[in-house]
């Protein structure tokens, strides 16, 4: 192993290491290895993979740190590959010389306003594993054109920027799990203006990444307004924050003339809450949503608008009745077509922070089937119909707060509606009856009134 300290590193957290560590990169044999201690550095360590052949770094199983006191990256990573992951499009000497390099068991301090944690870019199979980032200003940067990358069992945390930061990367096959990625000012996990295939972000903590002085927050931002996302998972991950300005736990952004640049996308067995709102799509097709548990959603648990192709499952929006405080958990869509909901059980269980006149709001939309909703304690309505063409709400429970003289009706559809079907359900009567449906709308039959 080439330990720093045999090049004159001294691990004493004030001597300038930056020197004796690039000198051991040179000169070494790519086992990179830090000793327990303080590396302070005062400029990026850069490590271009053709030069220097094979890498691998570590920091003693976590007890070596290295102090960021320059701008740009501690690490920076950068390799030549500029193919797809197809075996075909590697030589022998890529595999010799660049494949795989590993960062583990090390910490990451910044001590710079724009000191970043690792940039890659150019690498094929980049794997970080137990790594600790804090007080830097991005954790994991990925740039350029990266393959199969791995982040496992890290601890991004208390950063200025963002955590994980997909930045105009063309990259496919990123498997993100098991971390802790938390108070990172600029977002948990970020793609924007990139190209990404296959990503998948499974059994991590994401938690409150945002900023009360920005204008939006978000603790995972796929946004595809320039670039395309998808074939992507969502799973078994806690994401949660705290309401700031324009929040959401998870929000994705497509372009409004591309509704196709981001989905086929799963979210699923997530807990998700805490925010302004917590899922915020945007002109995004086949995404799934299903077995979340979905709670303070303050304004919006679901907000879809410009989706196609959407698919919302068996999710709970609930409280603990232990929660105190206000919360709306409204579901709204907005110019979606061809949506299925089922099993989607919503119970307001707190008093909304905002006038509400519905519960759930489909305005604009086509192609709706609703079947095996159950709306308990709805808001002045249960679900509205707006402007929509061909809906079936079948086979459901919508019943108000008893004693709510605010709750109106179970379902109201509005006279530009057409092709409605509201057919064996229960629906709870409010002060404008049972529920509205102008003649000519459409049929009703095998409801009962409680």
């Amino acid at each position: 192993m080439t330990n720093v300290r045999d090049f004159g590193a001294r691990g004493d957290g004030r001597t300038d290491d930056a020197q004796a560590i690039t000198h051991a990169i040179t000169k070494g044999d790519g086992t990179l290895h830090f000793p327990r201690g303080d590396y302070l550095i005062s400029r990026s360590l850069q490590i271009p993979m053709q030069m220097h052949g094979r890498l691998s770094i570590d920091g003693a199983n976590g007890v070596a740190r290295i102090l960021m006191a320059g701008a740009g990256p501690a690490f920076n990573l950068i390799g030549t590959h500029r193919r797809t992951a197809d075996p075909s499009h590697f030589t022998d000497d890529y595999w010799r010389r660049e494949r795989m390099p590993i960062v583990q068991g090390i910490e990451i301090v910044g001590q710079h306003a724009q000191a970043d944690g690792i940039r890659v870019e150019g690498v094929m199979q980049p794997t970080f594993h137990q790594v600790l980032i804090r007080k830097c200003r991005h954790g994991i940067h990925l740039n350029n054109r990266d393959r199969n990358v791995l982040i496992s069992d890290c601890h991004i945390y208390d950063n200025s920027g963002i955590g994980v930061f997909l930045d105009a990367v063309n990259l496919h096959q990123i498997n993100i799990h098991g971390n802790h990625i938390s108070y990172c000012n600029q977002g948990g996990l970020k793609a924007v203006g990139s190209e990404i295939r296959n990503i998948q972000i499974c059994s991590n903590d994401i938690e409150y990444n945002y900023d009360l002085k920005a204008d939006a927050s978000a603790d995972v931002l796929l946004d595809c307004r320039n670039g395309t996302i998808r074939e992507g998972t969502l799973v078994g991950n806690t994401v949660q924050a705290r309401e700031s300005p324009g929040g959401a736990n998870v929000r994705l952004l497509g372009a409004k003339d591309h509704p196709n640049a981001v989905g086929l996308f799963t979210i699923s067995g997530n807990l998700l809450g805490s925010q302004a709102k917590v899922l915020d799509l945007h002109a995004c097709r086949a995404v799934v949503i299903d077995g979340n548990s979905i709670y303070s959603g303050y304004r919006h648990a679901i907000w879809a608008e410009r989706a196609e192709h959407l698919v919302i499952g068996a999710n709970s929006i609930d409280h603990n009745p232990e929660y105190r405080g206000n919360s709306t958990d409204q579901v709204i869509l907005r110019e979606c077509r061809n949506v299925s909901m089922t099993g989607l059980l919503m119970q307001h269980t707190r008093p909304a922070n905002d006038p509400v006149t519905c519960s759930m709001e489909i305005r604009g939309c086509q192609n709706v089937n609703i079947t095996g909703l159950q709306i308990i304690n709805a808001r002045g309505r249960g679900v509205a119909l707006e402007n929509c063409q061909m809906v079936r709400i079948a086979d459901s429970t919508i019943r108000g707060t008893p004693g709510d003289n605010a709750y109106r009706a179970a379902i109201t559809v509005d006279g530009q509606c057409t092709q409605v079907m509201i057919v064996n359900n229960f629906l709870g009567r409010g002060a404008d009856g049972d529920f509205t449906l102008p003649a000519a709308r459409g049929v009703a039959t095998g409801n009962v009134m409680v």
